[in-house]
């Protein structure tokens, strides 16, 4: 059965209207900055680090926090959430957003997407008491995805009690990492599919399991296409666990899939399969499925009066355990400061994706790669993960700035060592952001160099978007 198929069951069923958008998405790394500075405040005291990321608990925290035990950089992040809470809650909108690139970026880190030379976005938004819809239809040109027309960024989604149900195509991102979340990223064009989570993060449950403080939990069900419709799609399943123990350390658990794929006659049947890991061994012994899982921490604190905070992700295919296989990781560390008026975040990150796969004689399953899957782990040609992809090594170094006044911008610097191609690349980017006509406007800038074994590469590339709500 067809996604498409059940949306439109969906949207029958439900026509009643939420107050305001449900979730913060995977496009705003300035509101995501001031949500983790509030964390090492032990201001916000519960799981934050999985996109969409829902509204209702991190207002409830907004509510209680004493502004008085805030330091001068707590109150800006306060103040620029308490902003964006109230944006979300102003009621329907509508909006038109162009933008454009001399190239299509094909490094993506948390934030907007630059996957096109040229794209015009539309959308709508409209909301009542449970339920919102968001209808979203933009026309790109020369996108990484080949597709011309898409409906990225909408949803219809529906609360019932302390879950959200939502039918969408939106981009999602798990783990705590900046640059490189090793099992789900907004790198690829989000998926269509069906979405079930938590409303409110708040401890429910037996009193004996208590220990593990606030907990979320997200799965998501969606069709993995291949570039040019030709019947190759495949289904994809994903899966969140976290909690927070104790204030400003959050424990993640993630699970992912590729199922039911042009050589195999899985269908939904086979999502029981997945759910549980179980494997699928052809006459070969190979798994039929695609399945990987991460472990990911995250602590977050104050130190010598400076906000600080410590992650990493450590993932791999899910063959013979639970436990990562074939394993790649992440590490990184973050600071902040800054003023009433401004904040300040740098981080540098570390991923390594070299894997052992070329020690293997003939290749099963190992990583992103997989015999069933002609594309690999990846959405339309793009990794639905790491968009550094399999075996390489990079380094991050960034910093990002923003203001009351609505100025924002940062820097970063990156450094990739691709070993499959032989190639290391030395990446700078700069971008800023104002409002302009009553709009927002951002710009950015970036050059790279890529040096190969008997020569090197030099490129630059801008780009740019506008967008207006109204």
């Amino acid at each position: 059965m067809k996604l498409s198929h059940i949306a439109a069951s969906c949207s029958l069923v439900f026509a009643a209207n939420v107050f305001a958008e449900p979730w913060i998405g995977t496009d705003d790394p300035f509101l995501r900055a001031a949500i983790e500075q509030l964390v090492s405040e032990g201001a916000i005291k519960r799981p934050v680090n999985s996109y969409p990321l829902m509204w209702q608990g991190i207002a409830q925290d907004l509510s209680m926090i004493n502004r008085n035990k805030l330091s001068d950089d707590g109150i800006f992040a306060l103040r620029k959430v308490q902003h964006a809470l109230k944006a979300a809650k102003s009621g329907s909108y509508s909006s038109v957003k162009v933008s454009g690139n001399s190239e299509p970026s094909n490094l993506q880190s948390f934030g907007e997407r630059n996957k096109h030379k040229g794209n015009i976005q539309g959308t709508s938004v409209l909301m009542g008491d449970r339920v919102t819809a968001k209808v979203s239809i933009g026309y790109s040109k020369d996108a990484t995805s080949q597709k011309e027309l898409n409906y990225d960024g909408s949803y219809l989604a529906v609360l019932y009690g302390n879950w959200s149900v939502s039918v969408e195509q939106i981009n999602k991102w798990f783990g705590p990492s900046n640059d490189n979340a090793l099992l789900l990223s907004n790198n690829a064009d989000p998926m269509p599919g069906l979405r079930l989570s938590r409303l409110n993060t708040d401890y429910y449950g037996p009193s004996f399991l208590s220990f593990i403080g606030p907990w979320n939990f997200s799965a998501f069900v969606g069709q993995d296409k291949y570039l040019k419709n030709d019947d190759k799609d495949t289904l994809f399943w994903a899966m969140r666990f976290s909690s927070t123990p104790i204030t400003g350390l959050e424990v993640g658990v993630n699970q992912t899939a590729q199922f039911d794929s042009p050589d195999t006659d899985h269908g939904f049947g086979a999502l029981s399969d997945v759910i549980l890991t179980k494997n699928k061994l052809d006459n070969n012994g190979v798994n039929e499925y695609n399945q990987l899982t991460s472990i990911d921490i995250k602590y977050s604190t104050r130190l010598f009066n400076q906000s600080i905070a410590l992650y990493g992700e450590y993932a791999g295919t899910n063959e013979l355990s639970f436990l990562p296989e074939d394993t790649m990781y992440t590490l990184g560390a973050e600071h902040f400061f800054g003023g009433q008026d401004f904040l300040v975040k740098s981080y540098i990150e570390y991923t390594d994706t070299i894997s052992n796969c070329r020690y293997i004689a003939t290749l099963s399953h190992c990583q992103y790669q997989h015999p069933y899957y002609e594309q690999g782990y990846a959405h339309l040609g793009e990794n639905i993960a790491a968009s550094i992809g399999q075996n390489v090594k990079g380094l991050s170094l960034s910093s990002s700035y923003q203001t009351t006044n609505g100025y924002a911008g940062f820097v970063k610097l990156r450094h990739m060592d691709f070993e499959k191609l032989d190639t290391k690349r030395l990446q700078l980017e700069v971008g800023f952001q104002q409002g302009l006509f009553d709009g927002l406007l951002k710009l950015k800038a970036a050059t790279w160099r890529d040096k190969l074994a008997n020569d090197s590469d030099t490129e630059f590339a801008l780009s740019g978007s506008w967008e207006y709500r109204f």
